[in-house]
């Protein structure tokens, strides 16, 4: 049995959900096209991939006081399908668990299922599938079906230093949204980014179908995280120009700092833009696709080098950033 430093076994919280998640794959090691640890996996079916994801959130630990269900709806389906714009696939289908304490209103349960409705209908992907069972507290868990060819699939591994980064959309309002429910103070504009993601579905088929991206994952758990996720798959660090991290302008209502609204935006979980790589050299002729597609304009915001570190660009020197997002059972 594993102890840690007391010589008490070991728990999850000692470990956290990243280094957990590391030993079960080495331990038992997934089998399928891609590689443990993606956004998605995948089988392979002649020329192309069905990719398969699963997300699960709970009224504990991610959905505060001052949601409603349609708001949880939502965000469940808006999780899974996010994961499959990382890989630049195209959902097709999603299926649903429900665990439900015994007391829940009907109307709850109602309200839940037409925010995962109306978030798959954004995306014209059907519901195919659900499970209902009595739990001691509401845990939603979503699977996302998608699809995409072989050779277009977008991973986290495959970033080459000089390559830029980039990402397809500002940064900082769920967090803000976050707070402002928890705190009562009604900022509606970054309410809104946390209650309704948007999955990037048209970004991440316009990155794939360029075949300049090379690498890509989702912001679930902040800018800063996904980063270092990024870097343990390639290999590679990534140093990041703080004036061009773009800031979702409902921070400038209340941080009056540039230096807070940069934290904030690095730090930030469910988010939902992604996160890239891309040859320098192909950057501008993505752009007008990318803005032909896309919600909001790409933004270069660094550049991947060959150490093995996560830095801001400052005028004295090079700064760490630390590894900030939001990790389970920490």
């Amino acid at each position: 049995m594993s102890e840690n430093a007391s010589g008490r076994p070991l728990t999850l919280a000692d470990l956290g959900e990243r280094e957990i998640i590391r030993r079960l794959i080495s331990e038992h090691p997934p089998r399928g096209y891609i590689p443990p640890g993606d956004d998605s996996g995948a089988i392979e079916i002649d020329d192309r991939l069905i990719l398969l994801t699963t997300d699960t959130k709970a009224d504990a630990t991610h959905f505060p006081q001052g949601l409603t269900g349609f708001d949880k709806g939502w965000t469940i389906a808006a999780a899974n399908l996010s994961d499959i714009a990382a890989m630049g696939g195209t959902p097709i289908a999603f299926l649903i668990a429900y665990g439900l304490p015994r007391d829940t209103p009907y109307e709850v349960l109602r309200d839940i299922q037409s925010g995962v409705q109306a978030c798959l209908s954004e995306y014209s992907t059907p519901l195919i599938g659900a499970d209902t069972k009595e739990n001691s507290s509401l845990t939603l868990t979503g699977t996302a079906v998608g699809t995409i060819g072989k050779t277009k699939v977008l991973l986290r591994s495959g970033s080459k230093p000089g390559d830029v980064v980039c990402v397809s959309g500002p940064l900082g309002g769920a967090a803000l949204g976050l707070r402002s429910i928890q705190r009562g103070l009604g900022i509606i504009l970054a309410e809104g980014k946390l209650r309704r993601p948007m999955p990037r579905i048209a970004e991440g088929n316009v990155l794939s179908a360029s075949g300049v991206c090379t690498s890509c994952m989702d912001i679930s758990d902040g800018l800063s995280s996904s980063l270092y996720e990024l870097m343990r798959a390639s290999g590679n660090g990534f140093v990041i120009d703080p004036e061009k991290v773009p800031l979702h302008e409902s921070l400038e209502d209340v941080y009056a700092d540039d230096g807070e609204r940069l934290q904030v935006a690095l730090h930030s979980g469910d988010e939902y833009e992604l996160l890239f790589t891309v040859r320098t050299e192909s950057v501008e002729d993505l752009r007008p696709k990318f803005d032909e597609e896309a919600e909001h304009e790409l933004t270069v915001i660094g550049e991947v080098t060959s150490e093995s570190t996560v830095t801001l660009r400052r005028a004295a020197g090079s700064e760490v950033i630390p590894d900030g997002g939001f990790e389970h059972f920490r």
